[in-house]
């Protein structure tokens, strides 16, 4: 166990890194500018941020803790939130990431289109959101973590324990 979680680290790491120059990426739609800064950041929405706490896909046996990530580790037993990356239930992309395990987010590969996703906050609030899109994407392929101007739950895994496969993605809004 402590293996594949070494190898889902150094996954996550070689996941993040940019596309080589010789291998550029063309998304199938274009991509969204990232902020003045150059940096990934989520879309403002006040004091009234209310922070999610589990995620919930039933239909692909996901019933997951949430904890803030800091994109490089996988924590075991839970979903991380991705730094940046906007909160469930405000405009912009939500990305959790967590590793291809029974019982994590090996479940994803069970989902269908119209399936129910749903995050719960701190508050006891729940949000539903329904599986739009499965992508699979260069281990390298940072697009998925743009914002965008709605609301989306963007999901990631890996596809095998070599850190240079693609990644599995869920698109739910």
């Amino acid at each position: 166990m402590a293996l594949a979680a070494i190898v889902g680290v150094v996954a996550l790491v070689f996941a993040l890194r940019p596309v080589p120059a010789e291998a550029p990426f063309t998304p199938s739609a274009p991509p969204l500018a990232l902020p003045s800064g150059g940096s990934l950041s989520a879309t403002p929405s006040g004091a009234s941020e209310i922070a999610a706490i589990r995620i919930e896909a039933p239909s692909g046996g996901i019933n997951l803790g949430l904890v803030e990530g800091d994109g490089v580790h996988v924590p075991m037993n839970l979903a991380a939130h991705y730094p940046g990356t906007a909160e469930p239930g405000s405009m912009g992309n939500a990305v959790y990431y967590a590793h291809a395990q029974p019982g994590m987010f090996q479940g994803l590969y069970r989902l269908r289109l119209g399936d129910i996703v749903r995050v719960l906050r701190q508050d006891g609030t729940e949000l539903v959101f329904h599986v739009a899109a499965f992508k699979k994407v260069a281990f390298s392929d940072r697009s998925v973590l743009l914002p965008t101007p709605f609301g989306e739950l963007t999901l990631l895994t890996c596809t095998s324990y070599d850190p240079y496969t693609p990644r599995f993605i869920v698109v739910a809004t």
